[in-house]
C-alpha cells in the first residue's frame, strides 16, 4: 500500500476564461460532476471546465505542460486526472486547488474512474491497475487474473501481464469491467479487489468500455471493433458498425445512457443510436472533421453529451442532435 505523497497544490482559484479558438491542444476525456461542470484534460496540461455543455470555457491554471491523459469525476465532487509516468492529481474543492499524488507506479496511466465516493481506480500500460479506498489516499496495486490469455501467435512475444489497459468502467459500486489489448475485458464483482477475464470474439485492442448497467455494456476498438453484451459480459458479440467503403477506422469512445448513445473515433467517425445500443448509424458531419479525430464521449444524467478530440475539437449532444461548438 503507498501513502499519500503531497507534492504542492496549484492554486486554480483564478482561473481563466478561453474560447475554442484558443484551444489547439488534443482533448483527451472529458467527464461531468455532479453539479453538472463538465471537465475535460488534454495535451499540454489543458485542464478545463464549462457549466453550460461547453458554450463557455475556463482553463484552470495549472502549472506544468505534461499531457493529461484522464479525467474521472466523483460522486462527491472530487476530480482525479492521470497521466505518464504515474502522474495522478487529485481535487477535492471542485477545481480551486490540486494535489500531485504518489500511487506507487510510474507507469503511463490511461483511465481512472470512480466506482463510489471512496473507491478509485487507474489503469494503463503493462497491466497496471492501483485501487484507492479512500478516495485517494492511499493506494494498492491489483494483480491481473491468472485466467488471463493471450493470442498464442501474440503470447509468443508478449506476456499477459504486460498487455496495455486502456478503459475502465463500474456502473455500481461493486461491478466493473476493464478493456485492453488483444480483445482484453476484465471483470470485478467486488469492487475491484480481484478481476476475472471474460472471453469476447475478437482479438483486437478495445480503447473503452462503457457499461448502461451491470447488464448491458459495449467496447469499442481498432477495426470499427464494437462488442456489446446484454448479461454482463458472460457472453460478448459483434456489433455491425456501419461503414464507409474503403475505410475501416477506429473507434476510441462509446456512452449510451437510455435510447440515446454515440460512439466515436477516427477521422471524424461519429456513430449514434437511438434505440438503446441495438443498432448503430454513422452520422455524417463536414468534410473538415475527416482530418481529425474524437477521442471520448461523455452523457449526463440528462443524456445530453460532450465529445472532444484532437486540435480542440468539441462536439455537444442533445437527445440525438449534434453541434460543433467551435462554429
Amino acid at each position: 500500500m503507498v501513502a499519500l505523497c503531497l507534492y504542492g497544490l496549484a492554486d486554480v482559484a483564478n482561473a481563466s476564461s478561453v474560447t475554442h479558438e484558443e484551444i489547439r491542444q488534443s482533448l483527451f476525456t472529458t467527464c461531468t460532476s455532479p453539479d453538472g461542470r463538465r471537465w475535460i484534460v488534454g495535451e499540454l496540461g489543458r485542464v478545463l471546465s464549462t457549466a453550460d455543455n461547453g458554450k463557455t470555457l475556463e482553463r484552470a491554471n495549472i502549472e506544468g505542460r505534461e499531457a493529461y491523459l484522464s479525467v474521472a469525476c466523483s460522486p462527491d465532487g472530487a476530480l482525479l486526472i492521470t497521466g505518464q509516468r504515474g502522474l495522478v492529481m487529485r481535487s477535492r474543492d471542485a477545481g480551486q486547488t490540486w494535489q500531485k499524488l504518489d500511487v506507487g507506479t510510474d507507469r503511463t496511466l490511461l483511465s481512472a474512474t470512480y466506482a463510489d465516493a471512496n473507491t478509485v481506480f487507474a489503469v494503463g500500460d503493462f497491466g497496471t491497475i492501483v485501487r484507492s479506498a479512500d478516495g485517494g489516499d492511499t493506494w494498492t496495486s491489483i494483480a491481473l487474473p491468472t485466467d488471463l490469455s493471450l493470442p498464442e501467435d501474440i503470447a509468443e512475444i508478449i506476456e499477459p501481464g504486460d498487455v496495455l489497459l486502456y478503459g475502465i468502467d463500474f456502473p455500481s459500486a461493486t461491478d466493473g469491467w476493464i478493456a485492453g489489448e488483444f480483445g482484453t475485458i476484465l471483470v470485478s464483482h467486488d469492487a475491484g479487489l480481484t478481476w476475472a477475464a471474460q472471453q469476447t470474439p475478437e482479438e483486437t485492442t478495445l480503447f473503452a468500455i462503457a457499461f448502461a448497467d451491470t447488464q448491458r455494456g459495449w467496447a469499442v476498438g481498432i477495426d470499427e471493433v464494437m462488442l456489446h453484451t446484454e448479461d454482463g459480459g458472460t457472453t460478448w458479440t459483434r456489433q455491425a458498425v456501419p461503414g464507409r467503403a474503403g475505410f475501416v477506422l477506429g473507434l476510441y469512445g462509446v456512452d449510451v445512457a437510455g435510447n440515446i448513445g454515440w460512439a466515436v473515433g477516427d477521422n471524424g467517425l461519429l456513430l449514434r443510436t437511438t434505440d438503446g445500443g441495438r443498432t448503430w448509424e454513422r452520422i455524417d458531419l463536414p468534410i473538415e472533421f475527416a482530418a481529425n479525430w474524437f477521442r471520448d464521449i461523455d452523457l449526463n444524467a440528462k443524456g445530453e453529451g460532450l465529445i472532444v478530440g484532437g486540435h480542440g475539437v468539441m462536439l455537444y449532444t442533445n437527445n440525438d442532435q449534434v453541434q460543433n461548438l467551435g462554429q
